[in-house]
């Protein structure tokens, strides 16, 4: 990839069941937050549900690493006239070695948090 990827602060925060834009409100001492079609969550609900979106992309990175990882297997296997083997083994090593890092982050346990004060 030629474009630079930057950990700027996010301008806005998105909902975690539809991915809308979201606004915070304060609602006496409570704090929800309300996206443009309708979703309202707590803030409890919101980290909740952020962290369970953050596994699931997770998830679905890793198993798009293990798909190339895969194809390039059977590219490799299939010895295609012109196919560069070495080049197809190198990339399927990659995929695998990145498949880890992704597993270990699943895997890893995550701090759990909740802002309600009855807690």
């Amino acid at each position: 990839m030629t474009e630079e990827y930057r950990l700027d602060r996010p301008t806005a925060l998105t909902c975690p069941e539809c991915g809308g834009a979201l606004r915070a409100e304060h609602i006496g001492n409570l704090l929800q937050f309300r996206c443009h079609i309708g979703h309202i969550l707590s803030a409890d609900a919101m980290l909740e549900s952020q962290f369970k979106l953050l596994e699931t992309k997770l998830a679905a990175a890793l198993v798009a690493l293990k798909e190339r990882a895969e194809l390039c297997r059977q590219l490799s296997e299939a010895e295609i006239l012109g196919a560069d083997i070495a080049a197809l083994d190198a990339t399927r090593a990659e995929a695998l070695e990145r498949a880890k890092i992704v597993k270990r982050l699943l895997e890893s346990e995550w701090r759990q948090i909740s802002v309600n004060a009855d807690a």
